[in-house]
């Protein structure tokens, strides 16, 4: 064989070799890939949407930034937090008592100490079988409020 027909040989059979790679490998992936355009186009589309969507809400935005507030408030609320003494400490009252002032919205030794004697009888409700002293407890109560306003 000469040198020549080993060359053509050699060109032909590699021509061929590439011909069936190209067909096995290449010229398919190029159409799998088909798919992922449509893909890729629906990914945009949502993008584009997305982007006018964004855009929309940005102008919506802007326009409430520079609208002028139309409610003023004129008024502040200024909360107190108070603490309910232990009104335990009272000679003569419990739990009970204390649940029945507490529910009357009397919580400090202070409020305590303001309300007349009468007024605590209403809101104790005693037995009658029940001996309280509530003149003995808005004195015990000033006592108290006295000395948490010193300490």
């Amino acid at each position: 064989m000469s040198t020549w027909t080993a060359v053509i040989l050699g060109i032909a059979i590699g021509w061929v070799g590439e011909w069936v790679i190209d067909w096995l490998f290449w010229r398919r992936e190029k159409e799998e890939a088909a798919p992922t355009r449509t893909v890729d186009l629906d990914l945009q589309n949502k993008l584009a949407a997305l982007e006018s969507e964004k855009d929309s809400l940005t102008a919506r935005l802007q326009a409430a930034l520079n609208k002028e507030p139309e409610v003023v408030v004129k008024e502040t609320v200024k909360e107190v937090i108070m603490i309910p003494d232990r009104l335990q400490k009272i000679h003569g009252i419990g739990d009970v008592f204390t649940r029945r002032f507490n529910e009357a919205g009397v919580y400090t030794f202070a409020q305590l100490a303001e309300i007349s004697p009468e007024r605590a009888r209403e809101i104790i409700k005693p037995e009658e079988w029940q001996a309280i002293e509530p003149e003995q407890w808005i004195d015990e109560a000033r006592q108290f409020a006295e000395q948490a306003k010193n300490s």
